[in-house]
């Protein structure tokens, strides 16, 4: 059974582009591809410049340094203490 949705009216769609460029600007993307990495995917880093992990190969030179990509709520969560 298909869900009926309402169609967006253009007051909605307004209202949402601002916010989705607010994220876009603060977000980092492959220094190649310009993609957002997905959560639990290897990015690797050249100095301060991330290349994801399919434009890996279009380098010839090692990273710096790597890293997996964590979710937004990845330093949020309670940690236990050790005692």
């Amino acid at each position: 059974m298909p869900v009926l949705t309402k169609p967006r009216t253009v007051s909605e769609i307004n209202l949402v582009r601002p916010s989705m460029r607010a994220l876009r600007n603060r977000r980092t993307g492959c220094l190649h591809c310009h993609r957002t990495p997905l959560i639990g995917e290897l990015v690797f880093y050249y100095g301060d410049r991330m290349v994801c992990e399919l434009c890996r190969p279009l380098r010839r030179e090692r990273p710096s340094h790597q890293e997996i990509v964590h979710s937004g709520e990845h330093t949020l969560t309670v940690k236990r203490l050790q005692r």
